[in-house]
């Protein structure tokens, strides 16, 4: 399950990274992209953001299973 979704968070990153890149003249093989970033250092930085989002979606699903597993033992344990 991890790969897929770390897979989906570098994607999604590049998509909104590279949505403003252009050829900076005609008959070259370099792509300019926001913030003047090459194509190559804007899918190096989606990957750094999807590694950081991915961290941060870990997280949460840990602490929400933590919580609810909680609440499931309190709830047994009253009943």
């Amino acid at each position: 399950m991890a790969v897929p979704l770390l897979l989906v968070n570098w994607f999604v990153a590049a998509l909104i990274l590279q949505s403003s890149c252009a050829l900076p003249y005609e008959g070259g093989n370099i792509t300019e992209c926001a913030a003047g970033l090459s194509e190559e250092e804007t899918n190096a930085v989606a990957g750094l953001v999807a590694s950081a989002l991915f961290a941060v979606q870990a997280w949460s699903i840990i602490v929400l299973a933590l919580r609810s597993g909680g609440k499931k033992a309190r709830l047994s344990a009253e009943g």
